[in-house]
């Protein structure tokens, strides 16, 4: 995606270079942050991007396909990722931190304000049903990971579909305060990785090796 040029206005990624549909996406976003799913109207949408109605359902024939592409956007991205790194030939330490790390990264940087998509509103309906399923199968392959290094001795026991909630939890914390441009991810995901890699490894020494291995090569 380019954003070269881009300028910040009301935390919202603005780019007159940027495709209709991808600034559908941008407005569309914040509407939604700002003021819900429900409470913002397709009119409102269309105004935001400087177009007319009959223009913005060139791109998306409902309001409900506007959140289906941001959260695609997102998960596309994200599950491949997560399953290419729960099958690398690493400790699960290795492999919790390396997934943190790009996870983070990836939602922190994001283009577009996500903030107003992942909400009970829009995840417990019925119409987003596919999208919360593969939401959870992300945080089931992240689950799967913590289960093997306590499996193996390498993590304390502990309540895995615990860790499972808090991890989303600051992953949406994340979503809230820095996609669409609105914050930075200098030294967030690396703090957030050491956060939960030091609270459940057996023996806090190995942190380091964990870290050192999981970026010899590299951010993932």
């Amino acid at each position: 995606m380019n954003m070269s040029t881009t300028s910040i206005t009301e935390g919202s990624v603005v780019s007159a270079e940027l495709p209709t549909r991808e600034r559908i996406m941008n407005e569309a976003a914040e509407l939604f942050a700002r003021q819900g799913y429900h409470g913002t109207t397709t009119r409102e949408i269309a105004d935001a991007v400087g177009i007319r109605q009959p223009s913005l359902f060139h791109h998306f024939a409902t309001k409900g396909s506007i959140v289906t592409a941001l959260l695609d956007w997102d998960l596309d991205l994200a599950l491949p990722r997560v399953y290419a790194i729960a099958e690398l030939p690493q400790s699960p330490a290795v492999r919790l931190y390396r997934y943190l790390l790009s996870d983070v990264t990836h939602l922190a940087t994001a283009p577009f304000n996500l903030s107003g998509v992942y909400t009970e509103e829009i995840m417990g309906s019925p119409e987003f049903a596919s999208r919360a399923r593969r939401r959870d199968e992300l945080h089931d392959v992240v689950e799967g990971i913590i289960r093997e290094g306590i499996d193996l001795g390498h993590f304390v026991a502990v309540d895995t579909n615990m860790i499972r909630h808090a991890i989303g939890g600051v992953l949406v914390r994340v979503i809230t305060i820095h996609s669409g441009g609105r914050g930075t991810a200098a030294t967030l995901a690396d703090q957030i990785a050491r956060l939960f890699v030091r609270g459940l490894l057996r023996d806090t020494g190995e942190l380091d090796g964990v870290i050192r291995e999981a970026t010899a090569n590299g951010r993932p």
